[in-house]
């Protein structure tokens, strides 16, 4: 997946270290990295539409949407959502995250 505004925030080199190890075809692998970026994104998305007020979710969406590495998105976060924004997107990411590790982990044993 392409940069994103939120990427500094998440480590998911657990997951990435996980999917390397199985016993599939790189291109596999590599499709399962993307629906696990993809998996993270509507996570992340869909836990700030939950917290912005339903009239900035035109302006975010569309800022997403059309520069989703664009560093202002935090900043417009921040605006609205207040400064620490930023600690409340790594708590979410984290969690989704360690979900997606627990059901990669389930599939293997």
């Amino acid at each position: 997946m392409a940069i994103l505004f939120y990427d500094h925030l998440i480590t998911k080199s657990e997951i990435e270290d996980l999917i390397c190890t199985l016993e599939e075809e790189e291109n596999q692998k590599g499709k399962a990295l993307q629906l696990i970026d993809d998996i993270i994104f509507q996570g992340i998305v869909g836990f700030l539409l939950e917290k912005l007020e339903p009239h900035h979710h035109h302006t975010f969406l569309t800022t997403v949407h059309e520069r989703p590495y664009d560093p202002e998105i935090l900043s417009y976060l921040k605006d609205h959502l207040g400064t620490n924004i930023e600690d409340e997107i790594r708590l979410e990411a984290d969690k989704l995250v360690k979900m997606i590790l627990r059901d990669l982990q389930a599939e293997q044993n």
